[in-house]
């Protein structure tokens, strides 16, 4: 696989075939941090439908630095995994307190903001400031596995050094946000998981899978974990038009500082009729959440509050609680 080869076919492909997406134009640190905090975990699909109104919302890092905490989790609720949006917000802060606002350009102060690691940086520095830093997710985990016909388990911590030092060999000195765009672009709509299409991949000539065979049967990883069922059951507690909510605490293991409706736990009542029975997936654990009807306390705890039903849903951002609405 010489590296100036692969490298043509693969950016001649991208720039014919690349997909029409927003944080492709206009490309500048901020939008490209936004976009790559936003992907993680979360499919390009769903982002779509989040990232322009995002960016309307909080157009700048000043903007994103200066907003409470509750907007910004506003704004970001339905796309999950909440402690991205709180440390976008952290980042912000600590850009505008060191950087004077101007996203940083250094490797090592771009890692140094919270919820920014080695992909994201590498992701921010050579699409936004065309620096020669790999990224190696998923997608691209899986094409070089194929490329050179690795048969070890790429979720192995040696095997992700080895995929780490052959992205950085790879990475060229220029074009390189296109270059690592490419690559995910590649695993993202050919050298798919199952089934790769390999009779329209642009490096097929390359891949060492495809010579051997071994294209559907790599790359070899690990079994994800087991999902871990937990059961909640929760208030529904409704007086004169108004609902009582729960602030959860900074210590909760799911869903830190939101909103949400008060579980059994929280407050001591006789439980009354069941109204709905909901299911929800947050990481490797599935919920199964029983609301049923509760009594008000004759005491309101510190941690409660009643809200209008009109307004609930400016408090409930969390999808789980959406779908109890």
């Amino acid at each position: 696989m010489p590296p100036p080869a692969f490298q043509r076919d693969l950016l001649k492909w991208y720039a014919r075939a690349r997909r029409d997406l927003p944080w492709r134009k206009d490309i500048s640190p901020y939008r490209t941090w936004v976009s790559e905090i936003m992907l993680q975990q979360t499919t390009v699909k769903t982002v779509l439908s989040y990232y322009d109104d995002f960016l309307r919302e909080f157009p700048d890092i000043p903007s994103l630095a200066s907003a409470r905490e509750e907007r910004v989790l506003k704004a970001w609720a339905g796309l999950g995994y909440y402690s991205r949006a709180r440390l976008m917000r952290i980042a912000a802060k600590k850009i505008m307190a060191e950087h004077k606002g101007a996203f940083p350009s250094a490797y090592e102060d771009v890692l140094a903001l919270p919820g920014i690691g080695r992909y994201t940086a590498g992701a921010i520095l050579s699409i936004a400031f065309e620096k020669p830093y790999p990224v190696l997710d998923g997608n691209v985990a899986r094409v070089f596995a194929r490329l050179r016909a690795i048969e070890d388990d790429v979720k192995d911590a040696k095997t992700v050094q080895r995929l780490w030092r052959l992205a950085e060999r790879l990475v060229p000195l220029k074009h390189t946000g296109d270059w690592n765009q490419a690559l995910m672009e590649l695993g993202a709509v050919v050298c798919l998981p199952e089934k790769p299409n390999c009779g329209s991949c642009p490096v097929s000539r390359h891949c060492q899978a495809l010579q051997r065979g071994l294209q559907d049967e790599l790359p070899v990883a690990s079994k994800r974990k087991a999902f871990i069922a937990l059961k909640w059951n929760c208030l529904w507690i409704e007086q004169e038009g108004k609902v009582l909510l729960w602030k959860r605490n900074p210590e909760e293991r799911f869903l830190k500082n939101h909103w949400g409706l008060p579980e059994a736990r929280h407050i001591r009542a006789p439980a009354g009729a069941w109204i709905k029975t909901v299911r929800h997936a947050i990481t490797h654990h599935r919920i199964t959440l029983e609301v049923v009807r509760g009594k008000a306390p004759e005491i309101l705890p510190p941690e409660a509050a009643w809200v209008p039903k009109a307004k609930l849903k400016d408090h409930l951002v969390s999808s789980l609680w959406l779908k109890c609405l």
